[in-house]
């Protein structure tokens, strides 16, 4: 039934033959005469079984697919291609539970709560009631599946909206109604306007004349602009799409069983062959063969990415628009790319795993020790104990068996001492984790972008703490640092450079310099354009003697582009929709000099032209577009091959990088070529402005040149087979001795705050790494203007400028190319390794600059290592030239080095950067939402990155891990004391408190205050951690959740534990008669005392180390107290089979005790008593950073000054404080405070005069490898500008231990 479609599988036919799959071409037609329906049906289950053979083997050895075109849902059956219905879903109604208790039971924590749950089942073992373990661990479990099911709820409600969709599909005589799930591969539908497309599609047709329509792929890749989409080009025999066409193009017949066999097996149905399903949305391999009656003659065409309607798109500004289905359901290039995100788990989480492993190892021993004391008490003690009759007991306590008195008793207490582990603790943390998220982040106004309506957007909630952590920054240049919104501003024609005024980069080096730079205006002419120079303006080009050539120059501009005109054509009022802003400029700029794009159609582009000749109009000229060789990061250039109706030349028109152009650019002076020197000039005086550059050229083909090429571009296009590297190769056959026109020069703007937002991190002790593909001279000038180099900065380049030029020109083969460049970086390399030890001992600043051609050699298995101990030796990297490879290969080198490594970005490129890092910030720019729906975190600002480190990371971490370690502190506490007074009963497992208040201890009385402190704690006001950037360096080395920080919690438990139980048992309860009448408190009266006293412990504990109190501190607090006594008077009056041990103990013998009332506080005081010595004295004698700040802020609050052991100076000069403490030194210039505690200051990386340090270079311009030169410290020998103090000395990037 689906056999026709391999005999048009023309591209396999010798794949076939060679394999042994029999040539279905040979086969004889079968015709309707020969076969009658009754025969048909006797003999289709062998027909069946040999095309099914067939499709197996096909399906194994081919490298596309292939189906035919048919509105019989039959004819494609065989293929077995997946349904339109998709499913997002995790469960269903069978396998929510069991997959959903699976999930649940991962988690090591859980897996041992069941374990103990199922024990406590077994009374001879357990010591506590089973519902009282149960009870909490099913509370906790259906909790965490309720939310589950909830969440995929709405993913199955969303999900059968969507299938449910109504869409028009060709039922072989007309369009029917049908829902999205009913498609299959090879129908045809039609979609109209404002609908979304169900699955990926063939364009064939739409509403408008030129078979073109509009998408919008918002939901795709996150951009706005409208993109044109293309019919398959199936020339004159088909200028228009109906029912009549379509039923010939799917050959319709009323008896479907015979059609499907007749036509399959005598191929007379046209088919599709496309590449398998694949995730790459912007590329597409397939081919569409036409038969007649739909065309008059058998004809194959080559399907283009333009071709593609795509799933999850929006059709806009064409009424209707027909295709034909290609991919459906989980097949589609949407669905392909729904996988998930690589999963991203904290420090702080990963280290909380080996500390409940350590607890479990904790618990297992104290089982043991438990288990072997019981069995040798049993056997040697008890029978001094002759009331306890050990002798007749039964197997728990046989004094004759004592290795099972063991194992029960290792049970026992496996069950016992459950509480070492935390049970609320990952639903604590998770909610904690997600109120930072989605309030305190995705809410904060300060990271809120006006302009562009873009607020901050926490997608993932997992890496909160990991914020607080960043050892280095690596970021993209444009659109990261830039603001990626393209002005034209400069231009060179023929050796002349055009364009005046200073660039904002040139503005910002001469400011940090000291020196008074012009004004410049910060608005540009029109949107896209700011280019002043009245030799060309206002049509003035056409009075220069190179107007020929800057006719040419401007022509390409307008043509040389896939940019879509919108609304009224006229220069005023049209919009122009562009893929990149550097196509706006280039469109807008030749607007702006009279050659005014108007229009395009599927083949043709309109340009209203302004004529040499002044006294003539203007010419509207038409283009006819043959070809397109577009873009991409590896060819790194773009040209069309276009006819002009005026007079059939055929042009071919190329825009690219100089590098790429000058290497095929004609030998000889002929045209521009003569001024090539002087305009590689002015392409290196552009870079060191921080402008954005391209060559421009063309060259005249014949029309027999053309043709022969245009059939090997056609057979390109047409391949099946690394389509897109034998177009390459085509391309490289047409783009040669070119004609050089001229240079273009883009602004690309800094956006606002990223100097400071630099400067900030670099203080914190974060190092940041810039990969651009700029220029060397481009990088380092804008490295320069926003902060990341300093004139005092040592700097070191590396590059292989030398070798590269070598090999351009034949001189050297690539083999030693290889050889030299690795020679030559290495050397490089180990010079910089000698410059970043001589920094190091001078307390200087170093950077580093490497070009992508050298940084291929420095990422080599050989080099690797000695580049990463160089690159994490400097304050600043910069890496140019680049591809979006070697940022993901670099990114995962600086990772694996065990550096927390951030990597932000904003365009499709950075993508792999991103998801390498620890953490992935994606920047909502011009470039779309790839790189944002790639990341963790996502806004619109880099200046933002400045908060969401410095002031969210930091707060997160200290909050997620104070909260870590109390959840343990306060288990391994209660714990012990179970553990101790087990002991103290033989290991016997006799409980000392209730079983329900047990199970209540995690749940109600201590848990409440630990997550306010993760959700609201501050230990300094916002404010200070951005005006006091030093402060992240303590989050930054994990000094709160390191082993050190956990073993002081560890013996602070144990000191709890211990003076707990010694004080309630032999000091307030130690035998005396607890009431006047002479009654003495019992094991239950004793248990609840001592449970009081942890319970007010551990409370009071948290509330000391509180830096933020709000009501709701309080309440929780003190609200945990209330909840005990009132949960104890509760079980004092609860029939005695649920309250157990706890009937009428509180309320009638406990609380009327006045021993209880006055001991438990004694106890409490005693238990806090060293943390609250210890943390005094090193507050006073070793203080921290953060207490520092606490002492600061303590002091613009007017607190008592003597108290806190600080005098205070006022300077005159600089209006400001200085504050003296030790070894403490703080300066208060505006906004910026340098707080210096036990660290030593970096001395702006300035250099001593009589310091000499070989290799370095200026940061300024490039100067060549291996030039001693140390960088001049301009502020020594030039006045201060007038403008406000810089930031105060930036602390070193930290060194990993």
């Amino acid at each position: 039934m689906g056999a026709s479609s391999l005999k048009d599988k023309t591209t396999q036919t010798k794949e076939i033959d060679e394999t042994g799959i029999p040539d279905i071409e040979s086969r004889p037609s079968v015709s309707s005469s020969s076969i009658s329906r009754k025969s048909m049906v006797s003999k289709s289950p062998t027909m069946l079984e040999r095309a099914t053979s067939i499709f197996k083997r096909e399906k194994e050895k081919s490298i596309s697919r292939v189906f035919s075109i048919s509105s019989n849902r039959e004819t494609n059956s065989l293929l077995k291609f997946k349904s339109n219905s998709i499913s997002t879903s995790k469960y269903n109604v069978m396998t929510f539970l069991p997959k959903g208790l699976y999930e649940q039971f991962r988690r090591v924590a859980n897996m041992y709560f069941l374990s103990v749950a199922t024990i406590s089942c077994f009374e001879s073992i357990s010591p506590i009631k089973p519902y009282t373990m149960w009870v909490p661990l099913t509370f906790i479990i259906t909790l965490s599946m309720a939310k589950e099911a909830v969440e995929d709820y709405k993913r199955h409600k969303q999900d059968n909206e969507q299938n449910r969709t109504p869409i028009e599909r060709f039922n072989g005589e007309c369009m029917e109604n049908k829902e999205w799930r009913d498609l299959v591969c090879g129908d045809i539908v039609r979609v109209m306007r404002d609908a979304f497309f169900p699955c990926d599609l063939i364009m064939i047709g739409s509403s408008s004349e030129e078979r073109t329509c509009y998408v919008e792929t918002k939901n795709l890749d996150g951009e706005t602009n409208l993109k044109l989409k293309r019919s398959v080009d199936m020339g004159d025999d088909v200028k228009e799409i109906s029912d009549a066409k379509l039923a010939n193009l799917c050959r319709h017949s009323q008896d479907t069983l015979m059609a499907s066999a007749e036509e399959h097996l005598s191929g007379n149905l046209s088919t599709v062959e496309c590449e398998h399903p694949n995730n790459s949305l912007y590329t597409f391999s397939g081919n569409l063969e036409l038969k007649p009656p739909f065309v008059s003659e058998k004809k194959k065409i080559a399907v283009t990415p333009t071709n593609i309607l795509l799933r999850g798109s929006q059709l806009r500004n064409t009424e209707y628009v027909y295709g034909i289905v290609i991919y459906t359901g989980h097949d589609s290039k949407v669905m392909m790319n729904a996988s998930e995100t690589p999963s991203k788990r904290s420090h702080v989480e990963k280290q909380m795993d080996y500390v409940v492993l350590g607890m479990l190892i904790l618990l297992l021993s104290m089982s043991t020790i438990s288990a072997i004391y019981c069995s040798w008490w049993v056997k040697n003690e008890s029978p001094k104990h002759w009331y306890l009759d050990t002798a007749n007991s039964d197997e728990p306590f046989d004094v004759n068996k004592t290795d099972i008195v063991g194992v029960f008793a290792f049970f026992t207490s496996y069950v016992l001492y459950g509480y070492l582990i935390p049970i609320s603790l990952y639903v604590s943390l998770e909610f904690v984790k997600v109120f930072q998220a989605m309030v305190l982040l995705n809410r904060d106004r300060k990271m809120y972008h006006e302009e562009t309506d873009t607020p901050m957007n926490a997608r993932t909630s997992n890496l909160n703490e990991e914020l607080g952590m960043v050892h280095t920054v690596l970021s993209d240049k444009t659109g990261t640092l830039t603001c990626n919104a393209m002005e034209f501003f400069k231009l060179s024609v023929n050796g002349v450079s055009y364009g005046e005024g200073i660039t904002e980069i040139e503005h910002a080096l001469i400011k940090r310099q000291g020196g008074n730079p012009p004004a410049r205006s910060s608005e540009a002419i029109e949107p896209s354009f700011n280019f002043i120079d009245s030799r060309l303006t206002d049509g003035q080009w056409r009075t220069s003697p190179d107007h020929d050539q800057l006719r040419s120059f401007f022509q390409i501009l307008a043509v040389c582009q896939t940019v879509i005109p919108e609304g009224e054509r006229t220069p005023e009022k049209i919009v122009y929709q562009a893929e990149s802003p550097d196509e706006l400029a280039f469109v807008v700029a030749a607007k702006r000099f009279g050659f005014f794009f108007s229009n395009r159609t599927s083949t043709t582009v309109e340009v209203l032209e302004q004529s040499v000749n002044k006294s003539e109009k203007d010419a509207l000229r038409t283009y006819e577009v043959l070809n397109l060789l577009e873009f991409n990061s590896t060819r790194k250039r773009m040209s069309v091959v276009v006819r002009s109706k005026d007079d059939n030349k055929i042009i071919l028109m190329t825009k690219g990088a100089d590098s790429v152009i000058y290497e095929r650019l004609a030998v000889g002076s002929k045209g521009g070529n003569a001024a090539k020197e002087a305009t590689q000039r002015h392409i290196d005086d552009y870079a060191a402005c921080g402008l954005r550059t391209l060559c421009l050229a063309q060259r005249e083909i014949s029309s027999s040149e053309y043709a022969a090429w245009n059939k090997k571009f056609i057979k390109a296009s047409q391949a099946m087979k690394k389509r897109d590297e034998e177009l390459d190769a085509v391309a490289e056959l047409i783009e040669k001795d070119l004609e050089l026109i001229g240079a273009t020069a883009i602004e690309d703007k800094l956006q606002m705050g990223v100097p400071r937002c630099i400067e900030q991190l670099m203080r914190a002790g974060i190092a940041v790494w810039v990969l651009t593909g700029d220029k060397q001279d481009t990088a380092i000038n804008i490295g320069s203007a926003c902060s990341l180099i300093t004139p005092q900065m040592s700097l070191k380049v590396i590059n292989v400028e030398e070798l590269v030029k070598l090999e351009s020109e034949g001189e050297i083969s690539k083999e030693e190319m290889q050889t030299k460049g690795l020679d030559a970086v290495s050397k490089q390399i180990d010079e910089g390794l000698e410059i970043a030890q001589q920094c190091a001992e001078a307390d200087a600043e170093m950077g580093l600059v490497i070009d992508g051609r050298s940084l291929s050699f420095a990422l080599s298995p050989e080099l690797k290592d000695n580049f990463l101990k160089l690159g994490t030796s400097c304050a600043a990297v910069i890496c140019c030239r680049v591809s979006p490879l070697q940022k993901a290969l670099v990114t995962k080198l600086v990772k694996d080095s065990g550096k927390i490594t951030l990597a932000i970005g904003d365009g499709a490129n950075d993508v792999g950067m991103i998801q390498a890092a620890h953490i992935g910030v994606g920047i909502s720019g011009q470039e779309g939402m790839q790189a944002v729906m790639a990341s963790d975190f996502a806004f619109a600002q880099f200046r933002f990155l400045e908060r969401l480190l410095l002031l969210h990371g930091r707060y997160s971490y200290k909050r997620i891990a104070r909260m870590v370690c109390y959840f343990f502190y306060k288990n391994l506490a209660f714990g012990l004391t179970i553990f101790i007074y087990n002991l103290h009963a033989a290991a016997s497992g006799q409980v000392i408190y209730n079983d329900w208040l047990m199970s209540s201890f995690n749940i109600f009385f201590v848990c409440y205050p630990v997550i306010i402190l993760g959700l609201f704690d501050q230990d300094v006001r916002p404010d200070s951690s951005l005006k006091h950037p030093e402060l992240y360096t303590e989050t930054q080395r994990n000094k709160n959740f390191n082993k050190k920080s956990q073993a002081v919690w560890a013996v602070n438990a144990i000191w709890v534990a211990i003076v707990t139980y010694w004080s309630i048992t032999r000091a307030v309860h130690s035998g005396e008669a607890d009431h006047e009448d002479g009654h003495i408190f019992g094991l239950w009266e004793v248990g609840t005392t001592m449970y009081t006293s942890l319970v007010f412990t551990l409370n009071l504990q948290i509330g000391l180390f509180i830096n933020y109190w709000t009501w709701i501190h309080h309440l929780t607090i003190w609200g945990s107290f209330a909840l005990w006594w009132i949960l104890n008077v509760v079980l004092s009056h609860t029939e005695v089979y649920y309250s157990t041990y706890s009937y009428k103990i509180f309320t009638e013998s406990v609380a009327l005790t006045p021993k209880y009332w006055l001991g438990f506080w004694a106890v409490t005081f005693l238990c806090l008593l060293p943390y609250i010595l210890v943390s005094s004295l090193k507050r006073l004698l070793k203080p921290s950073l953060y207490e520092l700040v606490q002492n600061e802020e303590s002091l613009e609050r007017g607190a008592c000054k003597q108290c806190l052991g600080i005098t205070t100076e006022v300077d005159g000069g600089s209006g400001g404080k200085k504050l003296k403490n030790g070894n403490m030194t703080s300066s208060d210039s505006l906004s910026d405070v340098s707080v210096v505690g036990t660290t030593t200051p970096r001395r702006q990386g300035t250099l001593r005069k009589n310091l000499s340090i070989p290799g370095s270079v200026t940061s300024q311009r490039s100067t060549p490898c291996g030039s001693m030169e140390v960088l001049p410290d301009i502020s020594a020998s030039q006045p201060p500008p007038a403008t406000p103090p810089r930031l105060p000395p930036r602390q070193p990037p930290t060194p990993k231990k």
